[in-house]
This record gives C-alpha cells, structure tokens and sequence, in this order.
C-alpha cells in the first residue's frame, strides 16, 4: 500500500466517522424529542381527564340541583329528556362524590337532599 493509498483509506475512515457521529447526534436528538413528545401528551391527556371529571362533577350536581329545584327526580328527568332511572343514577353518584370529597366551603351544589 503507498503513501497516497494510505491518505486515501485515513480520508475515507474519518469521513466516515463524521457520518458516525453526525447520524449518532440526530438519533440522540429524535430520541429527546420523541420522550418530550410522550411526556406532553401524557400530562395533556392528564389535563384532559381533570377537565372531563370536573365537567361531569359539575353537570351532576346541577342536574340534583334540577331535581330539587323541580320536586323530584321525575321531573326533572322530564325537562332533561332523560330516564328516571339515569337521573337517579347521576344524583346518586352526586350525592357519593360528594361524600367522598371534602367540601373546601366553595360554591357547588349540595347535593345531599336530592
């Protein structure tokens, strides 16, 4: 092997080892994005159920507070279009929430009395 062929192979190792190391960086970099990706949609998924148990929370308490409001769960099943039994159902599970979160002395229904 001469000398040029030696240049030759020394040139095309370190051009290959800046590719190495370039395609290594961007494997590197796609890698963090991808988790930061994963991690955003697992706290945005997270946001989005507290916003969707605190919408069904909210609608609950104002439907027991129809029905007390109206006289009766019957009635106020009437007025939503709904079962007696599906009003009933929401008021009781309502009336449980209620009983298993401690009130913070805030607005809301009292759902209690449904």
């Amino acid at each position: 092997m001469g000398a040029s062929e030696r240049i030759a192979a020394l040139r095309r190792a370190r051009e290959r080892q800046a590719r190495v190391e370039a395609a290594t960086a961007r494997t590197i970099r796609a890698q963090a994005s991808l988790n930061r990706a994963v991690e955003a949609k697992a706290r945005a998924i997270e946001r989005h159920d507290e916003r969707l148990a605190d919408a069904e929370a909210a609608s609950a308490g104002e439907i027991a507070q129809l029905a007390r409001v109206c006289g009766s769960a019957e009635a106020a099943a009437e007025i939503l279009g709904w079962t007696v039994r599906d009003v009933r159902r929401v008021i009781k599970a309502a009336k449980e929430q209620s009983a298993a979160t401690p009130h913070t002395g805030g607005g809301g229904a009292d759902v209690s009395r449904a």
